[in-house]
C-alpha cells in the first residue's frame, strides 16, 4: 500500500469522523501489554484484503467486538461483511475435507 500509513498502520487508518462511543476498559481483552486503553472507539476507515472495497468499521461495531465478543485489542476489521462469510465458508469446507481425508486413512489402516 503506497502512501503516509504502511504496515498495521495501513490497517487502521485516521478516525473518518467525530463519531464516538466511551470504551468501557474493565470489559477490554489487552493482553499482556503496557498500553492503555484508548478513551473513545472512532468509526475507522479501512480497505477489503480481499475485494478492496473501501469499508468503514463503525464505532458501536468496535465497541461490540471488543467489549462483549471479548475480541483481542489489537486486532482489527481487514474483510468487509460478504468477505469474511465466504472465508468462514472456505474454513468450514477446508475442515470438512480434511476430516473426511482422516477418516478415509484410518479406515485404511483397519
Amino acid at each position: 500500500m503506497i502512501g503516509p500509513y504502511s504496515g498495521k498502520e495501513a490497517l487502521r487508518k485516521k478516525p473518518k469522523n467525530e463519531n464516538r462511543l466511551s470504551v468501557d476498559a474493565a470489559k477490554l481483552n489487552m493482553g499482556n501489554t503496557y498500553s492503555s486503553p484508548p478513551e473513545y472507539y472512532y468509526d475507522i476507515e479501512f480497505t477489503c484484503v480481499d475485494c478492496g472495497i473501501e469499508q468503514i468499521w463503525t464505532a458501536a461495531q468496535q465497541k461490540r467486538w471488543y467489549e462483549e465478543a471479548g475480541g483481542y485489542f489489537f486486532a482489527v476489521a481487514i474483510r468487509c461483511r460478504t468477505c469474511r462469510q465466504k472465508e468462514r465458508d472456505r474454513k468450514k469446507e477446508a475442515r470438512k475435507t480434511h476430516l473426511e481425508g482422516l477418516q478415509n486413512k484410518v479406515a485404511t489402516l483397519k
